[in-house]
Formats: structure tokens, sequence, C-alpha cells
């Protein structure tokens, strides 16, 4: 049987050699064997370690770049340079999963309503004095960007995002971390048109407030309590408006 044959009668696909090259580089950089700040070596070092020409091992890194594992600078003789892709990154592709199947804000905002006031008493069973302090100082941030609709979603974003880390549980961080990014770009959008933003940055704010005091004062059953009828209450806020607003692809 010829390989288009074997094609044509649905046989594993075979990866092209520049798909080889990206997938041997992604595992280097997955196991820390090369770590975010690293140079690869130039274009003619890998071209001449791989065996391959100039266009497939710029396709290798093309879909390194585009995975956000390395920056590649134009004109650099020292190669691309490694990172660790940003949540940006899985909240983009999940964002475009969650369109393709019509889902709404108030589809993201039930889930995490399962998961998250789980995790914040986790965050509260673990919480450090110096994890309160941190607590603490976001909320200064926050409160100096009130009435600033972008400024007090990213600031909120930094609220929730530090509460989960604190849960200690990855599979949490990083799918309530990138449900936060897609819910904080598509609620910006709607707060631009409520008449008592500030009120609302307030109430939330106070909230919030409540909450450190809670894991402060090591109180954590109320803490799950607490955050489920929080949640609860910025549903209702706007459920007819989060049940209508569309997932739609985040921009960059």
């Amino acid at each position: 049987m010829t390989m288009s044959e074997h094609k044509r009668n649905g046989g594993p696909r075979i990866p092209k050699m520049a798909e080889v090259i990206a997938a041997e580089l992604r595992g280097r950089i997955l196991a820390g064997e090369l770590r975010p700040g690293d140079y690869l070596y130039s274009e003619g070092a890998l071209m001449e370690q791989y065996q391959v020409s100039r266009p497939t091992l710029r396709e290798a890194l093309r879909l390194l770049e585009s995975q956000g594992l390395i920056t590649v600078r134009r004109g650099s003789h020292h190669g691309p340079i490694v990172n660790l892709p940003d949540i940006q990154v899985t909240a983009r592709s999940l964002a475009i999963q969650l369109q393709l199947r019509d889902a709404s804000l108030g589809d993201v905002h039930a889930f995490r309503m399962l998961v998250e006031p789980t995790a914040v008493r986790l965050a509260a069973e673990r919480a450090t004095s110096s994890d309160i302090d941190e607590l603490r100082k976001l909320l200064t941030d926050a409160e100096s960007a009130i009435g600033n609709v972008d400024a007090f979603a990213y600031q909120g974003w930094n609220f929730h995002l530090k509460l989960i880390q604190m849960s200690g549980n990855a599979v949490a961080a990083v799918v309530i971390e990138a449900l936060e990014r897609i819910s904080e770009r598509h609620s910006a959008r709607k707060m631009t048109d409520v008449s008592d933003l500030v009120l609302q940055h307030e109430r939330n704010l106070r909230a919030h407030e409540h909450l450190v005091e809670l894991i402060e004062q090591g109180r954590i059953q109320e803490v799950e309590s607490y955050w489920t009828k929080h949640m609860a209450a910025v549903g209702e806020i706007g459920a007819s408006d989060i049940d209508n607003l569309a997932i739609t692809e985040l921009a960059d």
C-alpha cells in the first residue's frame, strides 16, 4: 500500500518534520530543560542540529510561538527566547470552544458557582499571613480603580486569581483562571452600560473586604457559604444580561 492509499484508508497521519522538531523542543521546555529567559540556539545551529531547511525550521518555531512557548525576535543572533504561555492562551482557546457551543456569560458564571466557593474554602484553609497581606494590597489597588471599568475589572481578576492560587489545586487554578479572564473581558463590555457604576464597584469591594476578614479570622465554613451567596448575588444583578451575552473569541 502506498502512502497516499494509507492516508485515504484512514491510517495515522505522518507528522511533518516541523511538527516533530516543535514537539521535541516543546518537550524540553515543559520538562524544565529549557527555562523561561533561556535562548534557543540560532537558526543556523538548529538547522544543523535537525538537518532541515530554514523554511522547515521556521515553521517549527512558528508552531512554538503560537503556543506561547517562545518569542522570536527578528534579527537577533541569539535565537528565540523561551517563555511560558500566559493563561490568555488557554482562555482564548476555551472562548472559541464556548462560542462554538453558543455558551453565554451566564453559563460561565453557573460553572464558576459550582467550583469557586470550594476553591475559596481551600484557600482559606491554607492562607498564611503573607497571603492576607497580599489580598489586602489587592483590595487597596481595587479601591483606587473604582469608577474605571477596565481597571476595576483587572484588579478584581487579580484578587480572584490570588484566591485560586492559594487553594493549592493546580487544575482549579488553570480552569478558573481561564474562565476568570473570559468573564473579566465580557463583563467589562456589559459594565459600560451600568448607570450606578461607582456604587456597584463599592459593593463589590466591600464583599471582597468581608471575605478577607473571614479568612483572617479563620471562619472557614463561613467563607464558602459567604462566597456562594456573593457570587449568586452578582449573578442576579445582571441575570438577564449575562444570559443573553454570548461568549465570543477573545481579542489580543
